[in-house]
């Protein structure tokens, strides 16, 4: 007589889960379908992904057959590319799942929204910080070891990063400055250098003869930083005891201290040796 009860509860059982058997085995065998269907998905667009940014950099690199420095800010620039990628396809790949699984996107996306806000407030100087940091490396404003004045500080770029951008200065000290506070940026080490520099010849000497004797020193002088001929103009001021002429030319950047320096020393050593007075 015991044994009826115990055998009826056991029967209960095993017909309770044979109805119910096929319903589960079935949604379990769906869900983790779409679960391999969803992974497998953000795989194959992420291998897609990751082949076209490479595929589009490499081609500009061809075409325009940039010099090393530029094509390893371009790879740099890919690397940023494919990260945003991965986290974008990770979180859209993790609500799919969630969303097959059953989970009410509802709150989830309402907290992430409340937390991604706070954390908006807090993190806006860092996201602006990351922002300027891209453009500045994708408009190739400057680069490492090149001289530039940052918003009136003057030094010369030793590290960049997507944040910050760091700089010795002509004291030695280094500059640690956001890339969201960079506004202006001049940047010295590309490009031309106007070179000027005034000669005065004591009028004693002819004025023809003056100009006679500049043109030719100019002429013969050398540097491996002048980028064209010099020239020069004048008598720029009227004075009984001189002839005061401006010497122009075009040199390489940060070089046009040197360039004077030694443009000086061969004028003076022209004129002592072929007896004209500078004055």
């Amino acid at each position: 007589m015991l044994l009826a009860p115990s055998g009826m509860i056991l029967g209960a059982m095993v017909d309770w889960l044979q109805r119910h058997w096929e319903q589960w085995s079935g949604a379990v065998l769906t869900g983790g379908l779409r679960i391999v269907l969803v992974l497998a998905l953000v795989l194959v667009v992420r291998w897609l992904s990751v082949r076209t940014i490479y595929a589009t950099l490499n081609t500009l690199q061809r075409r325009l057959d940039m010099p090393e420095r530029r094509a390893a800010q371009l790879q740099t620039l890919a690397s940023l590319l494919v990260s945003i990628v991965n986290y974008t396809l990770l979180f859209v790949g993790l609500l799919t799942i969630l969303s097959v699984l059953g989970v009410n996107l509802g709150p989830v996306l309402a907290t992430a929204g409340i937390t991604g806000l706070a954390i908006s407030f807090g993190a806006q100087r860092l996201v602006r910080d990351l922002i300027n940091g891209f453009f500045i490396l994708l408009e190739d404003q400057f680069a490492v070891g090149e001289y530039v004045t940052v918003d009136g500080i003057s030094g010369t770029i030793e590290t960049m990063g997507m944040r910050i951008t760091r700089l010795r200065d002509d004291e030695g000290r280094l500059v640690t400055i956001a890339n969201g506070d960079i506004n202006r940026v001049i940047n010295h080490s590309r490009g031309e250098q106007r070179l000027t520099l005034e000669v005065g010849i004591a009028s004693t000497l002819p004025l023809p003869a003056a100009r006679e004797w500049l043109q030719h020193t100019l002429e013969t002088f050398q540097h491996p930083a002048l980028r064209a001929p010099l020239s020069f103009q004048g008598p720029a001021s009227l004075e009984s005891t001189r002839y005061l002429f401006r010497v122009e030319g075009r040199v390489a950047n940060r070089q046009g201290t040197l360039v004077q320096d030694a443009l000086r020393e061969h004028l003076l050593l022209s004129a002592q040796r072929d007896g004209v007075p500078l004055a």
